[in-house]
């Protein structure tokens, strides 16, 4: 069972196993979706889910901290390289 991606600026749609990172996905499907440290410290990772947040991971607080500190109010902004895909048979649709 599987949840599909979206990556929407790069027009990418993958069926992905719960578990996997949006890192991961994004590192496996050649998308053009930038990451620096890798460990959710700089903050170059931000993403907008446009649906499927409940498929996610919840955020975490080192991701809300980098937010806090990004001034990025947004409730669908997530770090790419923190969150992981949490249950199957969903859709999450991703921009950068």
């Amino acid at each position: 069972m599987t949840t599909r991606v979206e990556i929407m600026n790069d027009f990418l749609a993958i069926n992905v196993i719960p578990g996997k990172t949006i890192q991961d996905i994004v590192e496996a499907s050649g998308s053009a979706l930038p990451f620096g440290c890798r460990d959710g410290e700089c903050g170059t990772c931000v993403v907008m889910i446009e649906s499927g947040m409940e498929y996610m991971s919840p955020v975490t607080d080192k991701e809300k901290a980098v937010l806090k500190t990004l001034n990025e109010s947004n409730p669908k902004a997530r770090l790419a390289c923190q969150m992981k895909v949490i249950a199957p048979n969903g859709l999450v649709r991703i921009k950068y």
